[in-house]
């Protein structure tokens, strides 16, 4: 599982998918990004990680190093509704002078830009399988999110349901939990094997869909475990794979996906070290590169073979162009909670470096005891959410967090107070680290860039720039809640989802808006 949770755990042979149809929809060529990205490149936040290769980097903002530091909030818009993960998970989205975004119950809500207030609201009311990340993108005219089950379309505009998809789930202990990615006339998603009712409960598996973007017809589908509904052995027992994050598309159509791990999760007498799913339990903790049209598998390469951990690979990887034997060559980059940075050539997969981040000890490999014993990381530790690329540098988020695992399960539950975190700045071409910063608490707001600027935030509701190339702290602010959310950057602001749980009676949970300036 995936997605920093804060109450419990809720989790080269090229091989045939499990596909169907495929094709590039309505004229536009696989690969290409929808017209949304590059006409409001300059304005706005048009999809979770900004584009396509899922940089989280916006080198149009008026933001930069010398003006950082004049960020004041501008408005606030108050959350109404909060659930077992707090009031905001996922990322805001801009577009023409609106931010639009999706709560963990699935209504969607768009706001003016410049005063905070609502324009329109569209009430889903399905309660997403573990609250988020799920999320909103804009494309091909249409506003696009999931409910539990199915994918919909929105006017931007009205807020008016233009389609929603057949149901996506083949299992009432299957879910959606991630915002969608566009590209070619698709809009891609995937199911996790969870739902609002249950989590890991076996006979579930996660798939990745991409859909007409006009229509919402599939055009194929890719199963994340490996022969599907044989789910390794014992199905009755066994779940598992989906992505949390959105994908990356590259220029050539291939898309890049990181994929959650297996189960049972956490493990049990039953299944002891995950004795009911024998061997690695493909393509679970992997990334895999598809065949954008087809959803075939081109490429695949698993992190942590026969997962006991919850070790997921599920942050979105971002693809740069970096210089390799001393020829620039195109690489994918990712990570997940394993604590693990990796870098891939694009073309088949072959590993160019790997960055151990954070607290590791020794625990974290092989079987496990009987009597549980201290992991690091902990099933919420490591990468636990979107990393960030510009100029030769990835930036980093990590947590520390340990936890006490065994063969058949958990000793004590994990300490979120005693949690800490972190943000680096790594060569992209190395995995070397060129700077990083260590917090007192958990770093899960992911990292963001603004020309010169990185920002990331904290489980506290701590916000932080600095200067992209030295570490040099800019600006800090604190929200009005913690933060376990991402930002959107525009032409002058900065707005952030504060939603975190806090235990508060009355939490002041919010999308906050800082501008340059306070105007």
């Amino acid at each position: 599982m995936s997605r920093f949770r804060v109450t419990a755990v809720a989790a080269a042979i090229v091989v045939a998918a499990a596909v169907v149809g495929g094709a590039s929809s309505h004229g536009y060529a696989n690969g290409t990004p929808p017209p949304e990205i590059g006409e409001n490149a300059a304005t706005g936040w048009p999809e979770h990680n900004f584009d396509l290769s899922n940089t989280r980097a916006d080198l149009q903002t008026d933001i930069n190093a010398s003006n950082v530091s004049t960020l004041k909030q501008k408005w606030a818009f108050k959350l109404s509704y909060s659930g077992a993960f707090g009031a905001f998970t996922s990322n805001p989205i801009v577009l023409n002078n609106v931010v639009y975004f999706e709560d963990p119950d699935s209504n969607v809500f768009a706001l003016n830009e410049s005063t905070g207030t609502k324009m329109w609201e569209h009430k889903y009311k399905s309660i997403t399988p573990s609250g988020g990340p799920n999320g909103v993108a804009l494309g091909y005219g249409l506003l696009y999110g999931a409910t539990e089950n199915k994918l919909f379309a929105l006017d931007p505009t009205t807020g008016k349901q233009v389609w929603i998809s057949r149901q996506l789930t083949t299992s009432k202990t299957e879910g959606i939990d991630m915002a969608p990615q566009l590209y070619g006339g698709k809009v891609l998603i995937s199911t996790i094997p969870g739902a609002s009712t249950s989590f890991y409960a076996g006979d579930a598996y996660g798939k990745v869909y991409a859909l007409d973007a006009k229509t919402g017809k599939v055009d194929w589908m890719f199963s994340t475990v490996k022969g599907g509904q044989k789910l390794w052995g014992n199905a009755k027992l066994n779940s598992g794979g989906g992505l949390w994050y959105p994908p990356s598309v590259d220029s050539q159509g291939r898309v890049f996906i990181g994929v959650a791990n297996p189960a049972p999760f956490p493990l049990n007498a039953k299944s002891p070290n995950g004795s009911s799913r024998p061997g690695p339990d493909l393509y679970t903790d992997s990334i895999v590169a598809l065949n954008g049209d087809t959803g075939k598998v081109l490429w695949y390469q698993q992190v942590t073979s026969h997962d006991l951990r919850d070790y997921d690979f599920q942050v979105s990887p971002i693809i740069t162009n970096e210089s390799v034997g001393g020829v620039q060559t195109e690489v994918v980059i990712g990570a997940g909670k394993a604590g693990k940075v990796i870098a891939f050539r694009a073309d088949n997969g072959k590993r160019l470096w790997t960055l151990s981040i954070g607290k590791h000890n020794s625990n974290q490999y092989g079987p496990l005891p009987k009597t549980p014993v201290t992991v690091c990381p902990g099933y919420l530790g490591g990468v636990e959410t979107p990393m960030a690329l510009n100029a030769g540098l990835l930036y980093v988020p990590w947590v520390d967090l340990c936890a006490k695992q065994g063969a058949t399960g958990f000793g004590a539950g994990a300490n979120f107070a005693s949690g800490k975190g972190g943000l680096a700045a790594v060569n992209a071409s190395t995995g070397a680290i060129a700077w990083k910063h260590t917090y007192p608490t958990l770093a899960v707001g992911a990292a963001t860039i603004a020309n010169d600027v990185v920002f990331t935030e904290t489980y506290s509701g701590a916000i932080y720039a600095y200067n992209a190339k030295t570490g040099a702290v800019l600006w800090t602010t604190k929200a009005p809640n913690g933060i376990n959310s991402f930002p959107a950057i525009t032409k002058n602001m900065f707005i952030i989802g504060a939603g975190a749980p806090s235990g508060a009676k009355k939490p002041l949970n919010e999308i906050v808006a800082y501008s340059l300036n306070g105007q």
